[in-house]
C-alpha cells in the first residue's frame, strides 16, 4: 500500500519513523534539488542546501500540521533555507573569474530542452536559452525569484505559494506580474 505524503509526514513526526522519512526523500529528492538549484543557481550549494532542508524536515517534523499539503511545509523549510543562504552570501565577499562561463552539463537535474530527434544545431540552441533563461530569472529579487520558480517550474498554484511565502494571493499575482515583465526586459535583446 502506498501511503500519502501527508501519511508518510504523520509517521515521521508522531513516530520518528526512518523508513517513511526515506520514502519523503526518496519522492522529493530530485525535485527539491532542480527547485534549490533554480533558486540558488549554484549546483553544489543546491546539494548542500538540499541535504540540510531534508535534516531541518526531520528536525522539524513535530511542528508538522496536515491542515495543508506536505509540500507546503517542504517548501516553506526550502524557501527559509535558500532566502537565508542568499543572505549570508552576500555578507561574504565573493570571487569569481572574469573568464568563468555557466555551464550546466554536470548538472543531472537540469532539463534541458533537447530531444533526442533534435540536430545538435537545435540542441545548442536550446541549451543557450535555458543558460539565458537561468541567468535571467537569477536576476530576479529573492521574492520574485521564488514565486516565479514555484508557480512555473514546480506548477504550484498561486494559492500554494501564497501558503509558502505567509502572504495574500494577490500578492503572488503581483509579483509573478512583476518577474514576467523584468524576464521579459532581460531576454528582449535575445528574440530572434
Amino acid at each position: 500500500m502506498i501511503l500519502s505524503d501527508e501519511e508518510l509526514m504523520m509517521k515521521v513526526k508522531l513516530d520518528k519513523d526512518a523508513d517513511a522519512f526515506g520514502q519523503l526523500v526518496q519522492r522529493y529528492k530530485a525535485p527539491l534539488l532542480n527547485f534549490v538549484y533554480r533558486f540558488i543557481g549554484d549546483n553544489e550549494t543546491a546539494q548542500d542546501l538540499s541535504q540540510d532542508i531534508f535534516v531541518r524536515l526531520w528536525t522539524n517534523a513535530e511542528t508538522y500540521l496536515p491542515i495543508a499539503k506536505f509540500t507546503t511545509f517542504l517548501w516553506t523549510i526550502a524557501k527559509n533555507v535558500c532566502l537565508n543562504a542568499i543572505s549570508k552570501a552576500k555578507n561574504q565577499p565573493s570571487m569569481q573569474s572574469i573568464d568563468e562561463t555557466i555551464s550546466d552539463n554536470d548538472c543531472e537535474f537540469i532539463e534541458y530542452l533537447s530531444d533526442k530527434r533534435n540536430s545538435p544545431e537545435d540542441n545548442l540552441i536550446g541549451m543557450e536559452i535555458e543558460q539565458r533563461l537561468t541567468m535571467a530569472i537569477n536576476k530576479l529579487s529573492p521574492e520574485h525569484r521564488l514565486v516565479f520558480i514555484l508557480t512555473e517550474f514546480d506548477g504550484l498554484s498561486y494559492q500554494e505559494v501564497a501558503n509558502i511565502m505567509q502572504c495574500p494571493v494577490g500578492t503572488i499575482a503581483s509579483r509573478k506580474n512583476n518577474a514576467v515583465k523584468v524576464l521579459r526586459r532581460y531576454l528582449t535583446p535575445f528574440k530572434d
